[in-house]
């Protein structure tokens, strides 16, 4: 049988060719870079994945802002609820990052954390006004409530999303308190929707939350001034900061480097009207003034 033998120049040919498609090849994965998965909860207004709503939250347009600043990556975004996402930034091979996480010392062994990005004012119990005499004995002459009181009366119900961290202190305190019947502890996507829609049912007589999620939540439905917000006294802080975060690997922590650059150079304006979007006139001077005083009293390093 006669056997076909390739000549030089034709096997020459071939070669160039096929070198010319790996070239081709490594030139689109280098413009592609790596793939950053970008993962938010439906957690309006703090961030609103999709509906008609969607991107309008304030972390979500700090989001945006900085993907558009970070050059040479991926960006893929997709939805989950706090636990999954816990999950995600632990153990997923790819680099995941969320926009809008409290730090705790449990998160920074797994999570690379920006600098403070945005100022936000704290949770408290939100309840309807139907419930207020039976929240009452817990509450005091100044409007502050205890939670570890409400929660010692076991003939109130608490509500709180499952996974989500409440700072100041609170997270402590509603540990104290796991597993009792009066704590009722919601999983799901969404982090306050579906408590509201439990305390309108009359499943649970309060929940916790920001005034930002009742304001928004109350603005959607139309129901202004049915429910009251009451500020918590066992918290610790008059604000609490919401960072960045991405997964505690090389690529994620030099991805973190880029944010802080990013987030430095908006916090303290363009953030802060992130932010004030979502709050009535007063209380936004309120935040403006103690969002800016706290940024000046960081160091050029945070």
């Amino acid at each position: 049988m006669a056997r076909y033998r390739m000549k030089p120049s034709v096997f020459l040919l071939l070669c160039v060719f096929l070198l010319s498609l790996v070239s081709i090849e490594s030139l689109f994965g280098a413009e592609r870079g790596t793939k950053i998965t970008w993962y938010r909860a439906d957690f309006p207004p703090v961030t609103i994945p999709d509906g008609p709503r969607a991107d309008t939250g304030f972390f979500d347009k700090a989001m945006n802002q900085i993907v558009e600043q970070l050059d040479g990556y991926q960006h893929v975004f997709a939805e989950a609820n706090f636990k999954r996402i816990m999950a995600e930034l632990k153990n997923s091979s790819d680099v995941v990052c969320c926009p809008s996480l409290y730090k705790t010392k449990e998160r920074e062994k797994f999570i690379a954390f920006s600098g403070p990005a945005m100022i936000v004012l704290p949770n408290g119990v939100i309840s309807s006004k139907k419930n207020q005499e039976k929240l009452s004995p817990h509450i005091d002459e100044d409007g502050i409530i205890s939670i570890r009181s409400l929660l010692q009366d076991k003939k109130t119900t608490l509500g709180i999303s499952s996974g989500r961290k409440y700072s100041g202190g609170i997270d402590e305190i509603l540990g104290e308190f796991g597993g009792q019947r009066n704590l009722v502890v919601r999983p799901g996507i969404d982090v306050f929707k579906g408590l509201m829609a439990m305390m309108q049912e009359g499943r649970i007589d309060s929940l916790l939350g920001y005034p930002i999620e009742a304001e928004y939540f109350l603005e959607s439905n139309n129901q202004a001034g049915d429910y009251i917000y009451y500020p918590i006294k066992e918290s610790s802080v008059e604000f609490t900061i919401g960072y960045v975060g991405c997964s505690d690997s090389p690529e994620g922590r030099q991805i973190i480097e880029q944010v802080n650059e990013i987030v430095k150079r908006y916090r303290d304006n363009t953030f802060i009207d992130y932010y004030g979007t979502w709050l009535n006139s007063a209380t936004k001077v309120i935040h403006q003034k103690m969002a800016k005083k706290y940024y000046q009293s960081l160091g050029s390093d945070q």
